[in-house]
């Protein structure tokens, strides 16, 4: 590779020019040569340039470029008192990761509380063990809540064991630090980690016990998985939600069997009624080794809310279809916001086997849900209606036909198209009378259509009784 001392004074004037996009072109050619120190400080100096595709290109150079000593040289800009240079630096020696951890770890015993937290922050982030003592170090001697709260989160984030007993000693020194400390217990685990956060449990409030119980998620064992399960009977306060991720956790992470009682039941149906989503999916999740009608329906109240959820509700909607079709009227009548999703996904069940499932459902179930549908023809999302002409049609034609003067009136031309083509493979004679009227639908692609069809019904009738004299 070139050494940049030996380039020639071309490129030094590219790099000051007054041209934007020369120094652009400067900076990015040295992406890949050997720097020497000088050339070093004159590219990290760029990260304060006013201009935003000279810092886009000088992260790209320092980013990638190999040369070690770059952090040596850049980390002193986590200082600047221009915000986003300051961040770009940071940045930068994020991506430049373990390489660059020997450099801050030397800077952070120089600078400025505000400096210190910055620097951790990103120490913590590239996960090098390796800064973990410079880390406690600052732990130990700085008296600044925020630097203190970043080096809690550092190790944890690091994983790092030794810091244990250091942890132990700043969870009494202000409860500011304790559920910040117990998150980052729970990520370096162990046995120490478990009985600690265990023996603070029933001595502190209900935010420490929100963030132990999370924890145990992470580092519990057999004894604290029936522990969660315990505690069911003993709240039911907002720490339902966590006490259902960390069971579900350590159900996946053992293989424990969940007991499927009323306390369990119940802390499910209330997680997935008022949870925010990651409670959700964990108990939704939970549901795969029940049968529970119940709980399957009040799944569908939350269908569609999240792509993941949809994914582990759907097999188990397939697998019980009839609960479904019994929970869709009550949900249709409450005119849900999932109320399209819901539709859709009763296509999907129905496309799957619908004559077996059109079939098992009895007569009441069968107008019942027929009923739900021609309630969804008043809709103003026209997806919706699309779809209950379709469902109507597939579960009770002679119900779907006593509401084909509403089909007929339909102001989307797309939902017109789509009846068009369903009354083409329906026998009944008001089929044939709603085509009659099609055929002087305003929209020529339709009235056209609706001929067409007419006209093969007539062919198709005319052989059918050719066939019959013979």
């Amino acid at each position: 590779m070139v050494q940049i001392e030996k380039i020639d004074k071309n490129l030094m004037t590219q790099l000051y020019s007054d041209d934007p996009a020369s120094r652009c072109a400067a900076i990015e050619s040295l992406m890949n040569e050997e720097l020497d120190d000088e050339i070093i400080k004159v590219l990290c100096a760029f990260v304060e340039d006013p201009d935003k595709g000279i810092r886009n290109s000088i992260d790209m150079t320092l980013s990638f470029n190999p040369s070690q000593h770059i952090p040596l040289f850049l980390v002193k800009y986590v200082s600047s008192p221009i915000i986003s240079s300051r961040n770009l630096a940071g940045e930068i020696l994020l991506k430049i990761g373990n390489n660059a951890v020997d450099a801050m770890v030397a800077f952070i015993g120089s600078s400025s509380d505000d400096d210190k937290k910055f620097v951790i922050d990103i120490l913590g982030l590239i996960g090098d063990p390796k800064s973990g003592n410079a880390i406690i170090k600052v732990l130990e001697a700085n008296k600044n809540e925020n630097v203190i709260l970043a080096c809690v989160e550092a190790l944890g984030n690091l994983k790092f064991y030794d810091a244990l007993d250091n942890l132990f000693q700043t969870y009494e020194k202000n409860e500011l630090y304790r559920p910040t400390i117990i998150e980052a217990l729970g990520k370096i685990g162990s046995k120490k980690s478990l009985d600690f956060v265990m023996s603070k449990y029933n001595e502190e409030e209900e935010l420490i016990k929100f963030s132990i119980i999370e924890s145990l998620g992470s580092i519990g064992d057999e004894q604290s998985f029936y522990f969660l399960i315990s505690e069911l009977n003993e709240t039911s306060s907002p720490i339902i939600s966590p006490i259902i991720g960390s069971i579900n956790e350590l159900r996946e992470k053992y293989n424990y069997d969940v007991p499927f009682d009323d306390r369990v039941k119940k802390a499910i149906l209330q997680t997935i009624y008022e949870s925010e989503p990651k409670y959700k999916k964990a108990a939704v999740y939970l549901i795969s080794a029940f049968e529970d009608e119940e709980i399957i329906a009040a799944c569908l109240k939350i269908y569609g809310e999240d792509f993941e959820l949809d994914e582990i509700i759907k097999p188990k909607i397939f697998e019980k279809p009839l609960v479904l079709f019994c929970a869709l009227p009550a949900l249709i009548s409450e005119l849900p916001e999932n109320l399209l999703k819901l539709m859709e996904l009763t296509k999907e069940v129905i496309d799957e086997n619908s004559v077996e499932i059109i079939n098992s459902l009895a007569g009441v179930q069968r107008r019942n849900i027929s009923d739900s549908f021609t309630k969804c023809l008043d809709s103003p999302d026209e997806e919706i209606r699309k779809l209950a002409v379709e469902l109507l049609f597939t579960t009770d034609q002679n119900i779907a036909i006593l509401f084909i003067d509403k089909m007929l009136d339909d102001d989307n031309m797309w939902n017109r198209l789509k009846l068009l083509e369903i009354l083409s493979s329906t026998n009944l004679p008001e089929a044939e009378s709603a085509l009659v009227r099609m055929s002087n639908d305003p929209e020529e692609m339709i009235s056209e259509r609706a001929k067409f069809i007419l006209f093969q019904k007539s062919v198709l009738q005319l052989e059918t009784k050719q066939e019959d004299k013979k």
